[in-house]
């Protein structure tokens, strides 16, 4: 998908005018919706082609207005936002909304049983399909992406159109035991991801995870009934398996608290920071757990902690954003040659899945650079790529952060625990895909995210330190 010129036209403002609006006094109006994007069986999937449908994938809207302060966020059951679909998606809602380019958020919750609606998708599972035809063709089946757009726009734009004056509550739970670290340093000081379970050669794990369940409610002020429910929790959606098209853990927590909670409201689950998270615990009797049980155990939680969720804070809806130039990792013409040829021979002695997922990392930077990368002033410099970071206010004790790629654990505890506020959400995925979020610790240590990481080492750390920056800048302003 294209990034059309009138996207790029926002874009290119967003970029060179910082954008912010700060808290206003007042009530605060939310609306919500959520909207079918299952496509058809035959489509192509994750794995190869979509052989069936066993739960529906959704995107799920809402948008918050307080005074002339407005935002919206939109959580979609995909792998992960494509950058032409976010930009025409924000393009068209800020025209029908008048809420500001920078002040939309798209966001994925990170399944992999969705579908392989762009080329960057399509092709990390391409050798098990065999179809004859390109990325490119495969995925316009149908018109799907087009429809994406059309889905995702009609979510944003009915929930702004939806708003009521609404009363938030919080909570914050702890959950161990879901999610588990995949990066391990072994016996001969290398670090491997997944290496098997019950590995003798594993020494400890190479990084922290995040066990933080934050909650938001969201209630109509007329009557008190429950809107939406907006919770955030880091751990890798790729537990369900197959080829039929399913929300994986997302959609077992909306069915299961839907049960618990009676109403018609909309479950939005944001995907927490879990690039180096999954759900193995390798090291205690390789225990794999089952989707059911990670989407009922949350909602269990979720549900348990409603009735006595507090006020959320004093409302002050407020936003800021910025974009962050950070380098991407370079490729010569020769690497570019040997990855855009099918019958290439192996160039890096490496086999399995590292053998397929380098050639394909540099089609996709040669693709950031068609579409969206800033080429350097001096040759030896490398591409930059312009990445938004967002931090939206809801309170003044609760907000929540957007970060680009699949970020790594450590690096968002680093902003929850710079950050000023009582509750800080942080979410990943948001509004382009970068593949992995590493720390340079990571990069320096190797393994499968870092070879799949197409920013160079020091990203995470910036993109970090615009987060925290602005959460410090949206404080100041509150008091």
């Amino acid at each position: 998908m294209k990034i059309s010129m009138r996207a790029v036209v926002s874009l290119f403002l967003c970029i060179t005018s910082f954008w912010a609006a700060y808290g206003q006094k007042g009530e605060i109006l939310a609306g919500v919706t959520q909207i079918n994007i299952t496509p058809e069986t035959g489509y192509p999937h994750y794995r190869n082609y979509g052989t069936g449908v066993d739960d529906s994938l959704f995107v799920k809207a809402i948008v918050f207005r307080q005074g002339n302060i407005k935002w919206g966020i939109a959580v979609c059951d995909l792998l992960w936002i494509e950058p032409g679909l976010s930009a025409e998606v924000r393009t068209r809602v800020a025209e029908k909304t008048g809420i500001p380019f920078g002040n939309l958020m798209l966001t994925a919750t990170h399944t992999h049983t969705g579908p392989a609606y762009e080329p960057d998708i399509y092709e990390l599972n391409e050798h098990v399909r065999k179809s004859g035809v390109s990325a490119e063709q495969a995925v316009a089946k149908n018109g799907y992406p087009a429809l994406l757009v059309e889905k995702i726009t009609e979510a944003l734009v009915s929930a702004h159109n939806r708003v009521v004056p609404v009363r938030l509550r919080s909570a914050k739970d702890s959950v161990g035991g879901l999610s588990f670290n995949r990066r391990f340093i072994l016996k001969d000081g290398k670090v491997k991801t997944n290496p098997g379970r019950g590995n003798r050669d594993i020494v400890q794990a190479a990084g922290p995870v995040d066990p933080a369940l934050d909650m938001v409610f969201v209630e109509k002020q007329s009557d008190g009934s429950l809107m939406g429910v907006v919770s955030n929790f880091a751990v890798h959606a790729d537990t369900y398996g197959g080829t039929a098209f399913s929300a994986d853990y997302p959609g077992v927590l909306d069915k299961n608290l839907r049960e618990k909670i009676k109403g018609n409201f909309v479950s939005l689950f944001l995907q927490g920071a879990s690039g180096d998270i999954n759900h193995i615990d390798v090291r205690k009797n390789g225990v794999v757990l089952k989707t059911d049980s990670i989407g009922k155990r949350l909602a269990a939680h979720i549900a348990a902690k409603a009735p006595r969720a507090g006020l959320a804070g004093s409302p002050a809806l407020g936003a800021v954003n910025e974009f962050v130039y950070l380098p991407l990792q370079s490729y010569n013409d020769d690497e570019k040659a040997w990855a855009n040829d099918g019958q290439a021979l192996p160039k890096y002695g490496e086999t399995g899945l590292f053998q397929m997922r380098r050639p394909m990392k540099i089609r996709s930077l040669e693709r950031m650079r068609a579409r969206e990368a800033v080429p350097p002033t001096i040759e030896s410099e490398p591409w930059a790529l312009p990445l938004q970071v967002q931090v939206f206010k809801l309170t003044n004790d609760l907000v929540i952060v957007g970060v680009p790629g699949e970020v790594f654990a450590e690096l968002g505890l680093a902003i929850r625990k710079a950050s000023p506020f009582k509750m800080t959400m942080v979410v990943e995925l948001t509004n382009v895909h970068i593949a992995y979020l590493p720390t340079s610790k990571a990069f320096l240590q190797g393994g499968y995210e870092t070879l799949n990481s197409r920013l160079a080492p020091g990203g995470g750390e910036l993109l970090v330190e615009s987060a925290v920056r602005q959460l410090k800048q949206l404080k100041s302003q509150s008091k």
